[in-house]
């Protein structure tokens, strides 16, 4: 990993954490909420095919690692859901399987968080069941 790959890792994961801590009632609500994790499963399978897609299609005179294409996923989720009046909800019980933004929000950071330095898990998600057998993982 060169120093610019490294930087944008960094940035990547910065702007991350700092999504994380708007985003902890969601993690408390997954552990509480077994008909949250449907959908949450859904979410991450389709962070994971939309990444896929962008290494696929989209060319670039130079790769970038999953990390970043993953915050930058969740960078245009968020600025384009609060173009549109969307605020993360602020306790457990707001959150309810019709939390599109919130989980898919959700899906990208626990996605980048199994990345090599990408963010940390907070206790209470990291407490929770693993990444499904069904999300896909891809390897370089």
């Amino acid at each position: 990993m060169g120093w610019a790959d490294f930087l944008a890792d960094r940035s990547a994961r910065r702007w991350l954490s700092g999504m994380a801590g708007r985003l902890e009632p969601g993690w408390l609500a997954l552990a509480a909420e077994p008909q949250l994790w449907p959908p949450f499963e859904g979410h991450l399978s389709a962070v994971a095919d939309a990444i896929r897609c962008e290494v696929d299609l989209v060319p670039r005179a130079e790769p970038v690692t999953d990390l970043v294409l993953i915050a930058g996923h969740a960078h245009d989720v968020w600025h384009a859901a609060q173009a549109e009046g969307w605020t993360p909800p602020i306790t457990a019980l707001s959150w309810t399987a019709n939390e599109w933004t919130g989980l898919r929000l959700l899906a990208c950071y626990r996605l980048a968080s199994a990345e090599p330095h990408g963010p940390r898990l907070s206790r209470t998600a990291a407490e929770l069941r693993p990444i499904s057998a069904g999300a896909p993982r891809r390897v370089r």
